[in-house]
């Protein structure tokens, strides 16, 4: 690339203009054989020993005709038009520091190209013109980006990104002119290069870049979305919504450039949207960025800084939105000036963290170094001091993929704890059903007992079952406090699962016994009220064999409508089962004790049952029970007394209940004769030995003995 040379004295034109051509024509002599790169001259440049399918850029000296729109017909209409000065291409035209170039105006670009093989199809592909052009290759216009004009009124400003065919001449030339004007922006002319190759190799270029874009744009929409339904999902993680918010800004800043995709997305898009987008994405991509920051790493980026990021970035875009293009431009600086300090803070922010050993901190300087890396190549590459594709893009992936990895070790770590948390609330659970049954809760329409609010209730029909250890208190007596609790929690491991395994839960535990509920009905009760038997006979069989005594409890059966609730006060509640079908169970237990019986069940117990005569059973009599006014029907069922003992019953039970109705009928002395038959097969019958004592003493009908 040569110096600028501008034209300083009008006697030298000719001779500038000759010389011009000479070295125009030199530059499109055929080259040697060793040659494989284009050759540039000024205002010249020969492809004649480049293979064409590998595109190249037409970087070199063109002639430059200032605040001038050269017909592209009049470099064939037998006179040379005199340029202002041959400049190096691409360039903004204020860096050629030619008297009366403005950052305003317009102008002419031309450079011949030559070495081509007449009839072959080639293709140029140009974009980023500040702010309008139009294109002409031997005379013809082949590309417009927007309008170029000679004054704002006649300029139509225009971004695109385009690829045309073009031929060569007979002689195997192209003279390229272009029409450049801006009055919109804050400089003129064009950082991007002009590609010139075989037309398929130009238009697969494109649809790479096409593609590349598109790649990009999705993969940071699809980390934006991903982490903003994160964070729909978990409202307290800030930081992914102003991480997911910044991936979506982003993926809308790349469709507004370079390839300039969002246009074929919606062709409607006017120039001035396109320019406010590409603008407005930038700002708000350095307040969510300043606000990202400021979630991850609270305790080193202030609050103020990300809050004067806002601001800033809000003010300057109120002048995008309501100022003219031309304005807003020229305040670009200021606002490059507001990102450089956010980014400054924020690597700060970032080495502080690191040296707290913050999580997270050295995957965020890795990002932050890559977008960093891309910018600083991008802006040598844009200054000409570097050649070669840009990477911003790169670099904008690496670093949002680099803060994807915070957010997903954050959200990571979060769900590690959660499953912790659940885990432990799990256990919490388990261990509160040990107090507060799982049904208990099911019926009062609760998932957990945090739920429970005093007060709570339901109506429901169960079975009630008490249950109680005869001669606990001579038992406990014998023992230490040590040895009852074990003897205690000893006795429930064995019987306690019985309740469970007939579908019943234990509502309380009673010292050494405990009230448990059927929701399923008599039957399940009984089931269950026998199989405790079973098991306290196997149980008895343990104490025996190390020297202990054996036990004997005694079971009350009931069924009716109860309520289930809590009661208390919002410092200590506690839930209870309130019924009159309660307090009967527990009066049906107290009658097995004084009857010396194994399991008393009421007559409503009978009446539920499927079939009452599968159970072994006899009619006890009408007990009073403190609380009722009627007399209640009592009755043993003894499948679960010992095989002898049941054996004996069976053989004695018509006696017996004969006996009961000469008693109730007042013929003590034919209920006398059948009691001492009985007692006679069962001699510690004390149901038999009740009625007996009932009788010497001649008790009245109307009050039978209990």
């Amino acid at each position: 690339m040569t110096g600028i040379r501008p034209l300083h004295r009008i006697n030298l034109t000719a001779l500038a203009l000759v010389l011009a051509i000479a070295l125009g024509l030199s530059g499109c002599s055929k080259a040697g054989g060793e040659a494989r790169q284009p050759r540039f001259a000024p205002g010249a440049v020969d492809l004649s020993a480049v293979q064409l399918s590998v595109p190249v850029a037409l970087d070199g000296e063109w002639e430059f005709y200032w605040d001038r729109f050269v017909d592209p017909a009049a470099f064939f209409a037998g006179g040379q038009p005199l340029y202002d000065a041959i400049v190096p291409f691409p360039s903004e035209w204020t860096e050629y520091g030619l008297p009366g170039v403005a950052p305003v105006g317009f102008c002419t670009w031309r450079v011949t190209i030559c070495g081509l093989a007449p009839g072959r199809s080639y293709g140029i592909r140009s974009s980023s013109f500040l702010s309008a052009a139009a294109i002409f290759a031997n005379g013809v216009l082949v590309q417009r980006h927007g309008r170029p004009g000679k004054t704002a009124a006649e300029e139509a400003p225009g971004w695109f990104s385009l690829v045309s065919p073009l031929g060569a001449g007979p002689d195997g030339r192209i003279d390229l002119v272009m029409h450049v004007s801006n009055f919109a922006d804050r400089q003129g002319g064009t950082r991007s290069n002009v590609l010139f190759g075989d037309w398929e190799a130009v238009a697969a270029i494109r649809e790479r870049a096409v593609a590349w874009e598109l790649f990009v744009v999705g993969a940071i929409v699809a980390m934006g979305a991903y982490y903003l339904g994160l964070f729909a999902l978990r409202r307290r993680e800030a930081a992914a919504m102003w991480f997911g918010s910044l991936c979506l800004v982003l993926g809308v800043r790349v469709l507004c450039y370079d390839e300039y995709y969002i246009l074929s997305i919606f062709p409607g898009f006017t120039w001035r949207l396109l320019f406010d987008s590409g603008y407005i994405t930038f700002t708000a991509a350095v307040a969510l960025f300043a606000a990202f920051v400021r979630a991850t790493f609270p305790l080193e980026f202030p609050r103020w800084a990300s809050i004067a990021a806002a601001i800033a970035a809000a003010s300057y875009s109120a002048v995008v939105m309501f100022a003219p293009t031309r304005i807003s431009s020229l305040g670009l600086a200021w606002f490059q000036g507001a990102t450089i300090a956010v980014a400054l803070g924020s690597a700060a922010a970032i080495a502080v963290a690191g040296l707290r050993g913050r999580e997270g901190a050295g995957l965020f300087g890795l990002g932050f170094l890559a977008l960093f890396a891309g910018a600083v190549h991008d802006i040598l590459v844009s200054a000409g001091v570097l050649r070669g594709a840009f990477l911003m893009q790169v670099g904008l992936l690496g670093f949002l993929f680099a803060l994807s990895l915070i957010m997903t070790k954050r959200f990571a770590l979060s769900f590690s704890m959660a499953e912790a948390l659940s885990g432990n609330l799990a256990r919490v659970n388990r261990s509160l059903e040990r107090f507060v049954p799982k049904q208990f809760l099911g019926f009062l329409g609760k998932e957990t007992i945090e739920d429970i609010a005093l007060g709570d209730s339901s109506a429901e029909d169960m079975a009630v079952m008490f249950v109680d250890v005869r001669a606990f208190s001579r038992l406990a007596e014998s023992s230490t406090p040590e040895q009852t609790f074990a003897f205690i929690n000893e006795y429930l491991a064995r019987v306690g699962p019985a309740v469970r395994a007939h579908g019943g839960f234990v509502d309380k535990y009673l010292g050494d016994g405990f009230m448990a509920l059927f929701p399923e009905g008599a039957e399940p009760a009984v089931l269950c009220a026998l199989d405790i038997q079973e098991r306290v006979a196997a149980y008895n069989l343990d104490r025996e064999a190390s020297g202990r005594q054996p036990i004997r409890v005694g079971i009350g059966l009931h069924t009716g409508r109860l309520m289930l609730g809590t009661i208390g006060e919002e410092q200590r509640m506690d839930g209870t089962v309130i019924s009159d079908a309660v307090n009967l169970a527990s009066r049906l237990e107290g009658v097995s004790k004084e009857y010396g019986l194994g399991l008393a069940v009421s007559e409503r117990i009978l009446a539920e049952l499927p079939d009452p005569t599968a159970f072994r059973m006899r009619f006890i009599g009408k007990v009073r029970v403190k609380g009722k006014v009627e007399p209640v029907s009592v009755f043993e069922i003894y499948d679960g007394d010992p095989p002898d003992l049941r054996s004996k019953k069976d053989l004695v039970r018509a006696s017996f209940e004969r006996g009961l109705e000469a008693y109730y009928q007042k013929r003590y002395g034919d209920a006398r004769a059948l009691f001492v038959q009985v007692l006679a097969v069962l001699p510690d019958d004390s149901a038999s030995l009740r009625y007996m004592s009932a009788i010497e003493n001649h008790a009245p009908e109307d009050n039978p003995p209990g």
